[in-house]
Parts: structure tokens; C-alpha cells; sequence
């Protein structure tokens, strides 16, 4: 996923160069004299290497660690036709800005009456399953921006689906938060040959990771797997579980969800974020209230303890979301 995401960065700065991208850390080196001497950086886990390189301090730089002044000076930027492209270094860290991303980028059509923009992308690094993130490199939330109107949010499972993605959010005309799970960067299951130059997914649209009869489970970034390898694990007891990726969370695909449930009529919705007030109890709800005659079974969510992550990988474990979770869920509802 690391180099799905750099490689369609470097494409997408070729082709436009009104992209800027900034944020902390994110240069290879802060000094252009110190770029001969050192590999450079590209922000902790390596995303944006190698494009100060490639296209310069004025497209390509660091910003002080300043969550609310990336964003603002973003905004600012995208008013006037630019594109940024921004990072904050983790999503533990995007509380800052929240100000300026309710107040100011998600309502700027709004409050303009459509006559401005704010096309920002923020890349954020997100999630747990670390072994040792602690409460501070851990976290999810995106529940809470799927609250704020205006604001796209997308939050891909693989590497082909983040670099189609991520050129739909860069050609986007909205702001996007673009969710990617840290646990996620680097795994061998995710892997996928690099889709092409104008390779795009439109957002709202979920995808189906496996087909089942007897019980759906809807769900998004690192429970993807998780809840595949459940399945395939429920199969042994003749429950034949689908797995839908959602992908999307603002826009999210509910003709795909109401299909599945139709055909089901059993649901689990799994999640990384706490149960409580997490994104499942929207879709609960909503499958609960507008195909309630579908369902023989309650709609059941598997989430976080409500229990900031430990940095203990032992405690880690028990607080977020694993396989057998959903396994046990998946069993509780096929035989209800």
C-alpha cells in the first residue's frame, strides 16, 4: 500500500501542477544543501519519499507540527486553485485541526453558497494492531467526521483499492480525508499490481471480498481481513458469510448493503473504532429501520472496548476488535 500511494502521488503531481503536498515531516530533507547527503524522509512511514526530489521545495515541503495551521493554510491555499495535499502524522494528532475542518474546509461551499471550494485531501495515518502504539498512535474516530457534512471520507483495505482512491480524492472537487490504516501499509495480503495512471474508484461504491448466502458482515480498513479469515473459518460449520468492504464511509454504498441483506437477511457490522458511537450503529440503524422484514436476526456490531488502546500488546489485543470476535458474532447470529 506504501508504494501504491507514493507512486500515485508522483502520477498525479506529473499530470497537475497545482498539487502541493506538505505537513510534518513529509520532505526528504528540510534543507535542500542536506538532499545529496542524506536518503531523505518522506514522512515516517515513507509515503510522500523521493517527491521533493522529483518536483521541488515549492511543491514539496515541511510545515511546523501544527495540526490546525496544515489544515487552515490548506484551505487557504485550495481557495485560491491550488491542490494540497496534506498529512497529519497520525490520526491521533488530527484534534487540532478539527476546528478548521468542521468550521472552515467542510463548509466552505456552504457558506459561500457555492460559489468556492476547498479541494483539500488529508492522508491520515490511522488504527491500531500495532503491538506497542499506545493511546496516542492507535486511535480511530472516523465516526466523528462522518458527522460533518461537507467532508468526504475514504478509507481503503488494499493497495489497488488506496491508489484508485486516492486519485479519485486528488481529482476530487471536495475536501477529502483519506484514512489510511497504518497496520495496513506494509501487509502481503493486501498486495496489488500498480492500476495505471488514470486507474480511479469512485467513491460510494463497496466491494464485495466474498460471497456468502446465510450472513453479511459490512465492514471497512483492518477488520477486512480480520473478518474474511472469520468466515472462512465459519465455512467450517456450513455458514456461508459475505464480506463486504465498504470503502467509502462518506458516501457509503447502501444499494450494496440493502442487496446483501436481502439476500442474507443476517447482518454483523464490524469495525476498528469503539462500538459505542462508532460508524456501525448508523448502518445498524438504518438496516434495522428500513429492512427490518428482511432481517431474521438482530443486527449485531463488533467493535473497540470502549477503553483507550493499551500500549500493553497483550491488553491491545483484548481492547480491539480480533478475528474470533467476529467469528463469535458471525456463529450468534447464523443460528439465531
Amino acid at each position: 500500500m506504501v508504494e501504491a500511494i507514493n507512486r500515485t502521488l508522483k502520477d498525479e503531481m506529473a499530470r497537475e501542477p497545482r498539487i502541493v503536498v506538505f505537513g510534518e515531516d513529509v520532505a526528504d530533507a528540510s534543507k535542500r544543501e542536506a538532499l545529496p547527503l542524506v536518503k531523505g524522509k518522506g514522512g515516517v512511514f515513507k509515503l510522500t519519499h523521493g517527491l521533493q526530489r522529483l518536483y521541488g521545495d515549492d511543491r514539496v515541503f515541511n510545515s511546523p507540527l501544527a495540526e490546525a495551521s496544515i489544515v487552515g493554510r490548506a484551505i487557504g491555499m485550495a481557495a485560491r486553485k491550488l491542490k494540497p495535499v496534506v498529512e497529519i502524522q497520525f490520526f491521533d494528532y488530527i484534534w487540532p485541526a478539527m476546528m478548521q475542518i468542521r468550521d472552515e474546509l467542510s463548509m466552505m461551499r456552504y457558506r459561500s453558497g457555492n460559489n468556492w471550494s476547498a479541494p483539500v485531501v488529508i492522508r491520515v495515518p490511522i488504527g491500531g494492531y500495532l503491538r506497542g502504539g499506545g493511546p496516542y498512535h492507535s486511535q480511530s474516530g472516523e465516526s466523528i467526521f462522518a458527522h460533518c457534512p461537507g467532508i468526504r471520507i475514504v478509507y481503503p483495505s488494499n493497495a489497488v483499492d488506496a491508489a484508485g482512491l486516492l486519485r479519485t480524492s486528488i481529482r476530487c472537487d471536495d475536501p477529502v480525508l483519506f484514512l489510511e490504516h497504518k497496520h495496513l501499509y506494509r501487509q502481503t495480503y493486501n498486495k496489488g499490481e500498480y492500476p495505471g495512471k488514470d486507474f480511479m474508484i469512485p467513491f460510494g461504491k463497496a466491494s464485495l471480498r466474498r460471497e456468502g448466502d446465510h450472513v453479511l458482515v459490512v465492514t471497512w480498513g483492518a477488520l477486512v481481513q480480520r473478518s474474511i479469515v472469520a468466515a472462512q473459518q465459519a465455512e467450517k460449520d456450513h455458514v456461508s458469510v459475505a464480506v463486504l468492504d465498504l470503502r467509502t464511509i462518506a458516501p457509503y454504498d447502501w444499494d450494496a448493503i440493502a442487496a446483501l441483506v436481502k439476500r442474507t437477511n443476517r447482518v454483523v457490522v464490524a469495525h476498528e473504532d469503539q462500538v459505542t458511537c462508532g460508524f456501525g450503529a448508523e448502518l445498524a440503524a438504518r438496516i434495522a429501520g428500513e429492512l427490518f422484514e428482511h432481517l431474521d436476526a438482530p443486527v449485531r456490531r463488533v467493535g473497540a472496548l470502549d477503553a483507550p488502546v493499551a500500549y500493553c500488546p497483550d491488553l491491545e489485543e483484548a481492547i480491539l476488535p480480533q478475528s474470533h470476535d467476529v467469528l463469535r458474532a458471525i456463529r450468534e447470529t447464523a443460528r439465531y
